[in-house]
């Protein structure tokens, strides 16, 4: 397996790398998805360890890591919401869409679920996307064989 995160430049030079198996610190179990917030971090789903670890996109620097949130099943694949506020984690063996707050600027902090999508039991989600212009959310689901779209609506000011 490929147990890295590797940051390649327009040329395709190596600009930085970690990786390599394992639970330390900027080590990986399957790291499976990636997301890029606007304060210059990289979130990263590491599957196998049942958490998501946080790098300075420019420098590769390991910021910190969120694991508390994921005592159950791991998460598979990680977005961010347009609004930024978010991030969206879906998790294959409790069949959940998790929405957990993004810590501001300068802070990565605890996870903190706000709502969780208890999907039907063997539908494995397994990736998610987002749609930054409508708000929609993606789902690929391995155990239902499908991917599935669901979209936003709003009750005054929120949006569910």
């Amino acid at each position: 397996m490929n147990n890295r995160l590797i940051k390649l430049s327009k040329e395709q030079k190596v600009m930085w790398m970690h990786g390599e198996k394992g639970q330390g610190l900027a080590q990986f179990y399957i790291p499976h998805s990636v997301t890029v917030d606007t304060a210059q971090r990289v979130w990263v789903a590491d599957r196998g360890n049942k958490r998501i670890q946080v790098f300075n996109s420019v420098t590769g620097e390991w910021l910190g890591t969120w694991g508390s949130c994921f005592t159950e099943d791991a998460p598979y694949s990680v977005r961010l919401t347009p609004d930024k506020k978010y991030f969206v984690v879906v998790q294959l063996n409790t069949n959940q869409i998790s929405l957990l707050d993004a810590p501001p600027v300068g802070m990565i902090g605890q996870c903190r679920v706000v709502s969780v999508i208890q999907l039907a039991d063997d539908v494995k989600p397994h990736l998610v996307d987002l749609d930054l212009k409508t708000g929609a959310l993606y789902v690929a689901e391995i155990g239902a064989q499908q991917a599935q779209k669901f979209t936003p609506f709003s009750l005054g000011e929120n949006f569910l």
